[in-house]
Parts: structure tokens; sequence; C-alpha cells
């Protein structure tokens, strides 16, 4: 969503309409989850993805009428079963069920205006929401949703919808910043990963050599006393703490800071034995509570058997990609 959304904007401003296929439901095996969109435009062109083979093809013959007004269906809501055989609506060995959400925006102001609004909020440092009324018939403009007055909205990590309200929640840019400790190899190696697929980060370093912006020019940089961390970083509880600095000392002073705060993740490279001595010397010289010091993520990353610094940051961007999906850290 986030990669479709000046493309989206520009488009209503230029005179043109919009049409949105949105995964809202899906059970079963199926391509693409809930949060999945797909924008196709006026002169016949798609934008990212519902899911692909037969039911992209499917999702794009509707789209592309409603876009043509062939259709003059504003919004409607339609199911797919994928089925191995005839009986189902596309034959497709996947097996689940979908539910595709499709909305004509026409360029009118209110659109221009609501979409103009959600790109400038997903660039901000506030975790932001892209919200969308589903009801058929429904021609309500999306909108930005925060944290900070949700009503009765519920906002999680991952696309969400409520049958209920007839509500589409996506989350955009904002949230989830991953803060690595530590611009070694494997820091070096995460960065780029990490950003491809979504995450904003920050590496904080305390020698000058390693915290050159240009040895991360796709994250924040900061240069300070790990001991200092939290006088320069407030984590949030969306946040992200990977921990991969050249010491035990180091790794110890980011810890007793990271794990009392409202941070979401906290992981820290190294042996189980080594994790073992550190758990104690949090509980018994930095007096932290058993509770905190359990938060605690380790080892780190999923197992893959990686070893190089390339290895060692899939298997960790792997892992975080998990948790923020709403999955279980890895164990």
């Amino acid at each position: 969503m986030v990669k479709l959304l000046p493309r989206i904007t520009a488009e209503l401003r230029s005179g043109e309409p919009v049409v949105l296929s949105i995964v809202t439901e899906s059970q079963g095996s199926t391509p693409r989850k809930p949060g999945s969109v797909m924008a196709t435009f006026s002169d016949g062109s798609h934008f990212g993805t519902v899911g692909g083979g037969a039911l992209e093809y499917e999702a794009q013959r509707v789209a592309l009428s409603m876009v043509s007004r062939d259709d003059e269906t504003a919004a409607q809501t339609l199911g797919y079963s994928l089925s191995t055989d005839e009986t189902g609506d596309i034959c497709m060995i996947c097996g689940g069920d979908v539910m595709i959400h499709f909305r004509r925006f026409e360029p009118e102001e209110a659109n221009v205006r609501a979409f103009g609004a959600i790109l400038a909020a997903q660039d901000g440092e506030t975790a932001v929401w892209f919200g969308l009324r589903t009801a058929d018939g429904a021609d309500s403009p999306p909108e930005p949703l925060t944290k900070a007055a949700p009503g009765d909205v519920t906002l999680r990590r991952i696309a969400y919808y409520s049958d209920a309200d007839k509500l589409i929640t996506i989350p955009l840019g904002g949230a989830g910043r991953v803060y690595i400790f530590g611009g070694g190899h494997i820091a070096r190696e995460l960065v780029p990963v990490l950003t491809r697929v979504g995450f904003a980060c920050t590496v904080y370093e305390d020698r000058g050599e390693y915290a050159k912006p240009e040895r991360f020019p796709e994250a924040e940089v900061v240069c300070a006393d790990f001991k200092r961390a939290s006088e320069h970083i407030k984590f949030a509880e969306d946040d992200y703490v990977v921990i991969v600095t050249r010491g035990h000392k180091n790794d110890f002073d980011v810890l007793r800071q990271a794990l009392p705060s409202p941070a979401g993740y906290v992981g820290c490279i190294g042996s189980r034995r080594k994790i073992a001595i550190q758990k104690q010397r949090l509980e018994e010289d930095a007096g932290l509570a058993p509770e905190a010091v359990s938060r605690l993520v380790n080892p780190i990353g999923i197992d893959i058997g990686a070893e190089t610094p390339e290895e060692i940051a899939v298997s960790i961007a792997a892992e975080l990609i998990c948790v923020r999906a709403g999955g279980a850290k890895w164990k």
C-alpha cells in the first residue's frame, strides 16, 4: 500500500479515476492475505497485487470494468473460492476463499484531499493506518487513522478487517522502527535487507568510523555512548531493538535500558551461555525484574544455519517480518 499511494494521489490530482482492489478476508490457503492491494488506472495499467494467477486475472477484469465505467458500480465486495475442481469460482490449487473489495475513486476534491492527507501522514514519525469503509455502495473517502484517537477502531500491526464495522485498516509508515545497536558487519548487511521489506532503521554506534552516514545511506545513524542510549532514543511499543555490538559490556549497557522499555521486540546476538550470564547480571547487577529480563529474544533470528554476516542478516530480518505479521518470536 505504501508504494501505491504516490501514484494513486497523482492520478486523482490529474483528473483520472482509480479503482482499488483490496483483500479484506481470507480463509484456508490463499496467495495473499488481508491488506493486499492492487490499483487499476484509467490507462488500463495495474500496480500491486491481490494474489496472482487466475484470481488476479479475475480481479483485474472487474477493476478494469469499473475504472472504464462499463460497470457503473462504485463499490462492491466479491468472494472467490480458489478450488482445485470445476465447482469452485476459480480453478486454483490453493483451495482457500478470498473476499476482495473493489472501490472506484473519482477525481473529486474529497478523494484528492483524503489521499493527499494519507500520503503526507505516512511520511511522519507517528504510526498511521489507511482506513476504508467497505459497505457495498459506500462512497466515503479513505482516512488516515492513528492510535492517538482511534475511537472504536481496532488498529494492529497487520491489516485487519472488522466485519461488524465494515472497515479495513492497513498499517502504513511511521511504525516499527528497528534500532540496531552496533555498526559492524552484521548491521551493514542487515540495514539494506530490512529497508527493502519496509522497516525504517536507526543504527546506533559509539565509534565514529563506524557511525558514518555514508556507511548506512538507508538508515538514520546515531553516534553516542551505549550507556546513554535512553537519552537519545525513546522506544515505542512498535519498535524493535536488535543488539549486535562488538562486546558483552556494550550489550549489557543496551539491554539494561531496552528491556524495561515499551519496545515490542528486544533481541541480542550471542550464544545461549553468554545470554544466560547476561540475564543473571541484568537481574543481580542492574536490578531488572525477572519479567523484564524474560522478554529478551535469544538466539536472535530464525534458525537457518546462518554463519556469515549476510546469512545472519537474513535470519534476523525473517524473524522481524514474522513478529510484524503477528507471529511468535523464534525461540
